[in-house]
């Protein structure tokens, strides 16, 4: 008989399954990220139907079996109400979960990545800076868990960390005056240079702990707007709902 297992999370996605199953995909401490059945929790009756909906953080009992994975019971231990306010607030959680879902495997370590997301829904729930401007510090910083990280501290050519001037998104990272002077790249003004090189090595729990002028906040969201559009192919769903926010 298979043993039951404790794992700690945050579900992702659910996507109904037959007439009366659900399929999570959870973010774990334990396991990376987990496809788990829950079968029968789209009764409204079950014992399962209230914690296994997108964006709550649980202790799960599951079970291993050869080819699946099956959610015994869920103990929630923050369902992140504040998520669900409204609309845009909605929109955005959805777009950070998705994201995390895209960036992340099974049976790896991405506590880095969960604990990213922990952080985000703090800052939505402070709101001392703007979701636009949270949005494109996640895009910065997940890209940068997932070994696609800006070279940003020196260029990305010669390796010079002096008078780094613009930036090449083809090549993911800074350009020197001397390798930028070949006409490659994008002017970055000094502040916004501040604002990257901040992102990329701040502690989490320090992340979203800064203000922008409008000036630099604009150029910053395109910059890493850019940045994640050049790196990342795939389309996410809820980013075309951001998009009319």
């Amino acid at each position: 008989m298979s043993e039951q297992t404790k794992v700690t999370g945050i579900i992702l996605s659910v996507y109904p399954v037959g007439e009366n199953d659900r399929r999570l995909t959870i973010l774990t401490k334990e396991r990376g990220k987990l496809q788990v059945f829950a079968r029968g929790s789209r009764r409204p009756k079950h014992p399962l139907f209230g914690v296994t909906q997108p964006l709550i953080y649980c202790e799960f009992m599951v079970t291993d079996t050869r080819n699946y994975t099956y959610l015994n019971s869920a103990e929630c231990k923050d369902y992140f109400h504040f998520l669900k306010d409204n609309l845009e607030d909605i929109y955005y959680s959805s777009y950070f979960a998705e994201v995390a879902e895209y960036f992340t495997m099974e049976g790896q370590d991405e506590r880095n990545i969960l604990n990213l997301l922990f952080v985000t829904f703090l800052a939505m729930k402070k709101k001392l800076i703007p979701l636009s401007l949270i949005r494109r510090i996640y895009e910065l910083k997940i890209l940068q868990f997932a070994g696609f990280g800006l070279q940003c501290f020196q260029c990305v050519h010669c390796g010079n960390d002096e008078n780094l001037i613009r930036i090449s998104f083809e090549d993911g990272g800074m350009l020197c005056s001397t390798c930028a002077a070949k006409g490659q790249g994008r002017e970055v003004s000094s502040s916004v240079l501040y604002v990257l090189q901040y992102v990329s090595s701040v502690p989490l729990n320090q992340l979203y702990s800064f203000a922008l002028k409008e000036t630099i906040e604009k150029e910053f969201e395109w910059v890493v707007n850019r940045y994640f559009t050049v790196h990342v192919e795939h389309k996410f769903k809820a980013a075309e709902m951001l998009a009319i926010v």
